[in-house]
C-alpha cells in the first residue's frame, strides 16, 4: 500500500538513499551524502516542507519529488507563477507509486495557484540544486533518465526545449591560436569581481557558490568589451566539488552567440583553472544553438549529455 504525504525531518536518510538509486539506474552513483542535500536545499530560506513530497510503499520511502512557485519578485501578483518541479526520484520499488506522487505534486501545484507546470532544474539560480550531482548547471531532464521521461509522458507532459551540457578540461588546456585572439592578448586585460547576490531567493539558492564575474578591458580605452561569469563551489560547502565550477553565459551580448572579445575571455579564463585547482568546466546552452555549439567546441568544449525540460498545462 502506498501513501503520499509532505516531507519530514526524518526523511532526510531516505531521501538521500532514494536519490542515489534513482541516479545509479540512470549512469553511475553520484557523490551525495545526507548533509549535502541538506546544504543544497533542506536548509534554504525559501525551502518549505509542503513543497516536498515524499512516497512511500509497505511504510518504506521509495519515492520523493520537490516542486516550487517561482515568482519574479517585480512581477504583478495576479500573474500565474509556473510550478518548477526541480527534482522526481523514485527507486525500482518505487515505480509502483511513482504515478500517484506526480499527480500529487500537480495537485499541489494547482493548490499555489499555478497554471503550468515545468519539469527539470534548467541553469538553475532559484531551487538550491545547481552543482548537485549529478545536475551541474541543469538541462532539464537528462536523457539517461528514462524513467522520469516515461512518467512525464504518461502524464501529458511535452518537450519544451533540449539542451546540451558542454564539459572541458582544464589540464593540459591550450586555447585557440589566431590574429585577433593575438591581437586581444596583446591589447586587453582581463578583470574579475566577486558578486554578491541580493535578491533573496537567488542570494539563498546560490548560498553555496563563489560566483565571478569576469570582464575584458581595453588597455588604452578602459571599454568593457567581454563579460561572462563564474560560479565556483564555496569549499565549505561542499555541495559541489571544489574541483569543478560552471560557466554562466548570461550575460553575452547575444544568446546562442559569442562575440570574439567573449570568445577571448572564455579561454582566457579556462586557461588559468587549473592553476586555481579546477579542473572541469561546464555549460548548458540550447541544443538549437548550433553556432555556440561549435564556438565552444572550438575552445575544446565537449558534449557530455542532452536533457530536455518537459510542460504541462495544468487543468
Amino acid at each position: 500500500m502506498s501513501e503520499i504525504r509532505d516531507f519530514c525531518n526524518s526523511d532526510l536518510p531516505d531521501l538521500t538513499r532514494v536519490w542515489s538509486e534513482h541516479w545509479t539506474a540512470a549512469g553511475s552513483p553520484p557523490p551525495i551524502s545526507s548533509t549535502i542535500i541538506e546544504r543544497a536545499v533542506l536548509s534554504r530560506t525559501f525551502f518549505s516542507k509542503n513543497e516536498l513530497l515524499v512516497a512511500s510503499v509497505e511504510g518504506q520511502v521509495e519515492g520523493w519529488c520537490h516542486l516550487s512557485c517561482l515568482r519574479d519578485d517585480l512581477a504583478s501578483t495576479d500573474v500565474p507563477a509556473p510550478a518548477v518541479l526541480s527534482a522526481i526520484c523514485f527507486t525500482h520499488a518505487g515505480l509502483a507509486c511513482c504515478d500517484e506522487l506526480l499527480s500529487a505534486a500537480q495537485e499541489r501545484a494547482r493548490q499555489m495557484g499555478c497554471e503550468t507546470m515545468v519539469v527539470g532544474p534548467l541553469r538553475d539560480q532559484s531551487c538550491g540544486y545547481v552543482g548537485l550531482a549529478p545536475i551541474g548547471h541543469g538541462i532539464g531532464v537528462p536523457d539517461v533518465d528514462v524513467r522520469a521521461s516515461s512518467l512525464l509522458t504518461r502524464h501529458g507532459f511535452s518537450p519544451a526545449g533540449s539542451y546540451d551540457r558542454m564539459v572541458v578540461t582544464t589540464t593540459p588546456y591550450r586555447p585557440p591560436v589566431s590574429r585577433e585572439m593575438m591581437q586581444f592578448r596583446r591589447t586587453t586585460r582581463t578583470e574579475r569581481d566577486a558578486v554578491i547576490p541580493q535578491q533573496g531567493r537567488y542570494a539563498s539558492a546560490m548560498s553555496h557558490l563563489d560566483i565571478e564575474h569576469h570582464r575584458l578591458i581595453n588597455h588604452r580605452t578602459g571599454q568593457n568589451l567581454a563579460n561572462v561569469r563564474l560560479w565556483l563551489s564555496d569549499p565549505e560547502a561542499q555541495v559541489m566539488s571544489c574541483s569543478e565550477a560552471i560557466l554562466d553565459l548570461s550575460p553575452i551580448t547575444t544568446p546562442g552567440q559569442l562575440t570574439m572579445p567573449e570568445t577571448f575571455l572564455v579561454a582566457a579564463m579556462i586557461q588559468t583553472m587549473a592553476n586555481r585547482c579546477v579542473f572541469r568546466v561546464e555549460t548548458a546552452i540550447n541544443a538549437e544553438h548550433g553556432q555556440l555549439r561549435e564556438q565552444l567546441q572550438a575552445l575544446h568544449f565537449q558534449s557530455a549529455q542532452r536533457g530536455q525540460r518537459w510542460k504541462k498545462t495544468l487543468s
